[in-house]
């Protein structure tokens, strides 16, 4: 079978530290994404060294900026869209690492008309120490989740359930996915590119985090006749423990938007990739 060439978006913000252990799996994925994209909502100058220094690693690594001026993610994403050279986009969040699956299974469980959605596991902030302290590898997580679950079950481990990986299309998996997906999880999920164009990209009226990154797109999606189909428990990823870094005030802000445009069925966003 001929699979889709494939280009995976990072979305980042200063954060070098795990973009790290994102480049590191990246590296060693069973299937390898032809084009990398750190799609940065801002412009820090830590991390332009930091990728300038990548650049004979990884070959196929794209690095785009913005001026730092608050949330601006919808922005960034959409300008990493427009730059991405492949058909089949894979999208991901600065803060969670793949299991070295990742690709493959999204790659291999895409559909045309479909946008494939993922789930996450996120550590403790105990095991995220180790981790970052380099005691412990994720790797070794990925390779013994049920040696190390009880472990970080007690550090408050969050969807342990969305760590353990099964293949694509086997019992399981099948089970699993008959459960009804009610909208894109941001840090992990994918389509072909052409699709995400049917709905002009992301809306970038939304200036704070949550829903106009996720929910706003699934509906929008659905209303365009493009399903989401959960590939949850294939594409595993790992999200490493940090604060909450958004309020639930904003995202009323959000939904208030959201509401609206989808009282007058807005599908196409009208402050998309394309501006009208």
């Amino acid at each position: 079978m001929a699979y889709p060439k494939s280009t995976i978006i990072i979305s980042v913000y200063k954060d070098t530290e795990a973009l790290e252990f994102i480049l590191d799996s990246l590296e060693h994925q069973i299937l390898l994404p032809d084009e990398i994209i750190v799609s940065e909502d801002g412009d820090s100058e830590e991390m332009a060294i930091f990728m300038a220094a990548k650049k004979n690693r990884f070959p196929n690594l794209i690095h785009l900026t913005q001026t730092d001026d608050g949330w601006r993610k919808n922005i960034a994403m959409n300008n990493a869209i427009k730059s991405s050279s492949n058909e089949y986009l894979i999208f991901i969040d600065g803060d969670c690492v793949p299991y070295r699956t990742f690709i493959q299974s999204h790659i291999e469980n895409a559909q045309k008309g479909i946008v494939l959605c993922g789930k996450r596991f996120e550590l403790g902030p105990q095991f995220t120490k180790k981790v970052k302290c380099h005691e412990l590898k994720l790797s070794d997580i990925e390779k013994s989740f049920v040696w190390h679950l009880p472990a970080m079950i007690r550090d408050e481990a969050r969807h342990p359930e969305d760590g353990f990986y099964f293949k694509s299309h086997n019992l399981i998996s099948r089970l699993i996915h008959k459960r009804y997906v009610r909208h894109i999880l941001g840090c992990n999920w994918s389509c072909y590119k052409e699709d995400f164009l049917k709905i002009n990209g992301f809306d970038e009226t939304y200036r704070l985090p949550a829903e106009g990154e996720d929910v706003d797109p699934s509906w929008r999606f659905r209303g365009m006749g493009i399903e989401l189909k959960s590939c949850r428990n294939n594409a595993n990823i790992i999200h490493l423990y940090h604060p909450k870094r958004f309020s639930a005030l904003e995202g009323d802000v959000n939904k208030a938007i959201m509401e609206k445009n989808r009282a007058k069925n807005t599908f196409v966003c009208k402050n998309g990739i394309i501006k009208s």
